[in-house]
């Protein structure tokens, strides 16, 4: 991984799955539109929505996967966190 991540608490009044995409999408810069990848190609983003749902007083854990090229975290306490698995080859180059 390559050290930067993106990390948020969710609030309550939005979706999971839609804070997935969004922070997803910063990561590579680009619009959520246009990512590659779908979230529900990784994982189903209704049962991540229900699975840590605001009022769900048991919720508690993590879940793991891998988007776009990013490993994304969620936890029981709506925190998003995305870091990027590899760097950019062009990132890269225009630093050299």
């Amino acid at each position: 991984m390559t050290g930067t991540s993106t990390d948020r608490v969710v609030p309550s009044s939005e979706p999971l799955s839609h804070a997935v995409v969004v922070a997803v999408a910063a990561r590579h810069g680009v619009d959520p539109l246009d990512l590659d990848e779908r979230l529900y190609d990784c994982i189903d983003p209704d049962a991540l929505d229900t699975l840590f749902a605001s009022g769900k007083r048991d919720a508690c854990g993590t879940v793991q996967f891998v988007m776009a090229g990013c490993h994304v975290e969620v936890s029981a306490g709506r925190r998003v966190t995305v870091e990027r698995l590899y760097e950019d080859p062009s990132t890269a180059e225009a630093r050299v």
